[in-house]
Parts: C-alpha cells; structure tokens; sequence
C-alpha cells in the first residue's frame, strides 16, 4: 500500500523499498541531472568540451559561473575547468619551449597568465567554497533529519503498542505527512530507517484488524439500544402534555448521546428516525409558540414606538416652572400608554424597560434637582450681586478715574452674567448697583469738564506767553538779553506743561527758535557756549515730541555717525602730515593740516559732549 493513506481492516501489502523509498530515490538522483534541468535556461548541455577553441571555453566558463545555481551545471563545470587547464598547461609549456629556443634558462621561465585566466581561477575558486559548504550544509540537514524521523519511529512504536483509539488513525496519517516531507538522510542510515518504519505499520494494521472485528459487535449491541429510543420518542406523540413530552425527550437524546455508533450501514438511516420522532413533538410546541410570538412582537414594536417619544425627556431641561408641569403631565400620559401594552419577546424585555424606566427616572431627577436648586440659584445669585454692590460702592468716591473705570465696566459685565435673583430683592439689588455706578461716572464727568476747561485756559495763557516773547525780539529796538532771564523764559514754559497743558508740537517748535534767537541778544556769549545751550533746547525739544524715545535715538546715531567721519579723518590728515614731513618745503601745508586736524578734534568733542547730554 502507499504509505500517503490508510485501509482500514486491511493488511498492508508487502513494499520494495528499493522502488518507492524517497530517500533512496534521492540518493540515486543526488549529483545527477535532475528531468526538470533539461529545460531550464541556466542549464548547459553536456558536450565533448576539448573541442572547443580556448577563447570559447573560457567564456563558456565564465557564464558558468554566473548561472543562478552553479550547482546545477557542476559536471558541466568541472569538465570545462579540466579542458580549462589542459588548455593553461599547454600554453605554458609553448611558452617555455619558446622561451628556451630564444636563449633563455628554463629555471628563469615565469609564466603570467592574461586577466581573463585570472577570472576563471577565481570563479572556479568562489565555486568551489560554495559548493563545499552547500555540501556541508546538506550533511548537517541530513542528520538532523535523521533525527527527527527516529523520533518519528519512536511515536509510531507507542501508537502500535497503545490501544486502539479513534484518533489512531489521524495520528497515524500525521506520522506518515510528516515522515514523508523531511528530507533525505545519510546513506549508511537510510535502509534501517525504511525497514523499521515499514515493519511498524504492518503491525499496527494486524492490531487494527482484530480491533474492528471486536468493534463491530459492539455496534451492533448500540443499534438494537436506539431502535429503543426510537420507539419511545414516537410513544411520545401521543403524549397531551406538550411540556412533559419535551422534557421526556430531552432525556431520550440524553441516553442517545451515551451509546456508542452503531454500523456504518445503519447509522443514517436510525438518527434520521430518530430525529423525525424529536421534530414532530416540537412541531405541537412551534404552533403554541407561533402565536405568542407573534402577539410579543407586535407589543415590542408598540413599545419601540413609545420608546422614541418618551426618550427626548430624559434630557429636558428648563428654568420655566410651567415648563416642567406640562412635560409632567406628558410623561404621566405616556407611561399609562406602556403599562397598557402586554409582554413582549423575552430577550428584549429588559433591554426595552431599562430604556423606558431610564428616560422616565431621568426626567424626574432632573425636575427634583431643578425645584432643589432653583430657589439657591437664586440666593446664591442675590450674594453675588450684593458682593458687586459693595465693590461699586468701594469704588464710588476714587479719584483715580482710568483704572476705576475700568474696574466698573469689568463688574458690569460680571453683573449681566449673574443669572436672576428672587423677585423681591429684583428691583431692590439693581438700583442699588446702578446708583453706586452712575455716582462714580458723574463724578467723573464733571471732573472730566472742568480738566478740559483748565487745559484751555493754560493753553491761552501759552500761547500769550509766546506771542508776547515773539512780540517783544521783533522790535525794531534792539533787546539786551541775559542767561538768567533766558533760563527764566525756560522756565516759565516748562510750568504750561506741569499744569497739565497738552503740548502743541508746532508751537514748542516755534518758541525754541525764538529762544535761539533770543541767545543773539545776549552779550559776551561764547560761540560754544551759544552751541551747548541750543544743543540743549534741541534736546529739550525732542524729549517734547511724541515719539520721543525715536527721535533721540535717531539723534544719537547720527553724532555717532559724524564721530566716526572725524576720526577717519584725524587719521587721514596726520597719515598725510607724516607724508609732507620727508618734504622739504611742505611747511606751509602741514601747518593746514595741522589746523584742520584741530578744528575735527574740537569739533568731535563738542559732539562728544552732545552724545553725554544725550545719555544723561
């Protein structure tokens, strides 16, 4: 018999290893052309190679190597590689004879082989590693091999030696899967293996045969028990009790379950009898259970629908006290309309009533909570109210106008946010906010007036200041001026500013140049000393100006600018001066240079000085 299956009841015939052992198959085949390679496009037909010119064995060769599995041609290889050194020693010893022949020592000969001949060397090398380790490798595998298919044997030898079970059979074919897809094993192992492997599957068929002879006696014992059961199940048709005769069925199947197979020939057609008794005594039960069913599924359709009504009111929510009372009265409505319905199926009788009894419930948590709460919203509104009450009132009186202001408006917008208050502190708490609010915007309202008042009249008074001052140095008499009357002048307008004046850029501008014109009336003033006090003004101006913090910062960088031009220039001239000095009648000029040299490092102090002021 094929070992791929089994044939129960049967001797297994007798099997020449020799013919169907695959891993004697596989040692005849090893390191012989495999059917298959004949048509494969690496493979290289066998031919009488020393027929071949030199040049067309080497490249033969060479695309030996370079098939995808070198092995496959190994003969083809080694032949090639034999004709291949045929062909070298030849051309060597030509190589010689010529050598010689030309005077040379033969001791002296050396014999370079091309680069091409140094490829084939190192190809047929590289082949011949790879094949000595796949050879090791399969050695290795083979051991490994062998091991698993003793261990195989020694599973076979418990299974012949155990008693006969229904699985024996599978575990059987497991073995035989098993043993046939592992791979070959060493040669001097492979017959023992093939003969005990054998000799344990005839024994284990003899064992089965005496088995089923023992086991078909039994079954005929098992067919006579369930004509038995049988017969009862059919008694029970005539049973009135449609209860009684199920639970007297489930106790014939319970029986049936207990008694072992019956013939193969028979087992069909007895579970058919069998079961045609079981499903005409549930047939009477289907036709009771038709009905009710039906009647369920309609009550679970009614109940689905009121399901949809009542589920939006477990999520109402309301701050209208008549709001609450209508919905109360829905609801009442809607749950006399479920206890109305009857039963329903009963896998979806407690799905559907949680679902009621959890909108139902929720509603009424959230009207408790809302009544609960409803009147301690309010009070706890009431005091936040009163809190803001008296912050206002804090506030009322302040004169610090910017910063309450914006405190009020803050507690404004809180107060809109408070939710409402009891009805009869309503009117009461908003008049009391209102009164503290508008105390403190009136007052600041007037404040407001008469600052608006006082900045016009201070800037009246400025700009007579000025029309009188402008009046008086455009006289045709000339004006004697002096230092302490200019600080004075200085002065004066400084006090427009300390009195709240809003400064009049254009007007600040024209009154410092009056008062640099009024540093021309003053007498015995020193051309720097003039420079330091309109450099001052200039300053004086600029910190005036709205973008103060810019315009001196522009002003800075340019003296550090003009510093930065004088001193390449002090550089340049005393270069140049250095230069006149190997002259000889270069007097004249150095005395210049020297000059200008001078004037840039007065000039540079000045704006030195200017850049302190500028810092201070």
């Amino acid at each position: 018999m094929s070992t791929a299956g089994i044939v129960p009841e049967q001797e297994a015939p007798a099997v020449n290893p020799e013919k169907t052992d695959p891993e004697i198959t596989n040692l005849v085949l090893e390191d012989t052309e495999h059917p298959d390679e004949a048509h494969s496009d690496d493979y290289i037909p066998e031919i009488d190679y020393s027929t071949l010119p030199a040049p067309e064995l080497k490249k033969q060769l060479l695309k030996a190597y370079k098939t995808s599995d070198p092995r496959k041609n190994a003969r083809q290889i080694f032949e090639m590689y034999r004709q291949y050194e045929l062909r070298v020693a030849a051309e060597k010893h030509d190589a010689l004879e010529k050598f010689v022949s030309e005077g040379g020592d033969a001791e002296d000969f050396a014999f370079h082989p091309g680069p091409e001949n140094q490829e084939i060397e190192r190809g047929f090398q590289q082949f011949r590693e790879n094949r000595n380790r796949e050879l090791k490798n399969e050695e290795e595998q083979k051991e490994k091999n062998l091991k698993r298919k003793n261990e195989l044997l020694e599973q076979l030898r418990a299974l012949v030696e155990s008693a006969e079970t229904k699985n024996s059979a599978d575990k059987l074919k497991a073995i035989q899967s098993e043993w046939k897809a592992i791979g070959a094993v060493p040669t001097s192992d492979a017959q023992q293996l093939w003969n005990s492997f054998h000799a344990l599957l005839d024994k284990f068929y003899n064992n089965r045969s005496i088995f089923f002879e023992l086991k078909e006696l039994d079954r005929k014992k098992n067919l006579q028990q369930k004509i038995q059961l049988c017969e009862r199940a059919e008694g029970l048709l005539t049973n009135p009790s449609i209860n009684a005769s199920l639970q007297e069925l489930r106790h014939l199947h319970e029986e049936w379950k207990n008694i072992g197979p019956v013939p193969n020939e028979s087992r069909d057609a007895i579970w058919e009898r069998f079961i045609q008794a079981s499903e005409r005594i549930h047939e009477r039960k289907k036709e009771y259970l038709t009905v009710r069913k039906s009647q369920e599924q309609e009550n679970l359709q009614r109940k689905l629908n009121v399901l949809e009504i009542v589920a939006p009111y477990q999520n109402f929510n309301s701050d209208r006290i008549n709001d609450w009372r209508d919905k109360t009265d829905e609801i009442q409505k809607i749950k006399e309309q479920w206890d109305s319905i009857g039963l329903v199926p009963k896998e979806n009788a407690d799905d559907v009533n949680r679902r009621f009894w959890s909108s139902y419930k929720a509603f009424y948590q959230h009207k408790n909570a809302f009544f609960k709460q409803l009147d301690e919203q309010k009070m706890q509104n009431l005091r936040h109210k009163t809190e803001l009450c008296e912050q206002a009132e804090a506030l009322k009186n302040s004169t610090d106008w910017d910063e309450t202001k914006e405190r009020l408006i803050q507690l404004q917008k809180k107060w809109k946010t408070i939710g409402r208050v009891p009805d009869k502190y309503s009117d009461k708490i908003w008049n009391r906010f209102r009164a503290a609010c508008n105390e403190f915007f009136d007052r600041k309202q007037n404040q407001q007036q008469q600052k608006e008042a006082e900045l016009e009249r201070a800037a009246s008074e400025k700009t007579a200041y000025y029309d009188k001052l402008a009046s008086r140095l455009s006289t045709p008499t000339p004006t004697v001026g002096s230092l302490e009357e200019f600080n004075q002048l200085l002065s004066d307008w400084r006090s427009f500013d300390e009195a709240g004046q809003r400064p009049n850029g254009k007007l600040e501008e024209r009154f410092f140049d009056l008062l640099q014109k009024y540093l021309d009336t003053v007498p015995d003033l020193s051309y720097e000393r003039k420079n330091e006090l309109a450099f001052q003004l200039q300053l004086d101006r600029l910190r005036n100006h709205p973008d103060a913090s810019h315009k001196l910062y522009q002003k800075e960088q340019n003296i550090r600018k003009e510093i930065s031009t004088l001193e390449n220039d002090i550089s340049t001239l005393r270069t140049n001066i250095e230069f006149f000095a190997r002259s000889k009648n270069a007097e004249k000029l150095r005395q210049e240079y020297q000059q200008r040299i001078e004037d840039a490092t007065s000039r540079m102090n000045v704006l030195k000085n200017q850049l302190r002021a500028i810092r201070s």
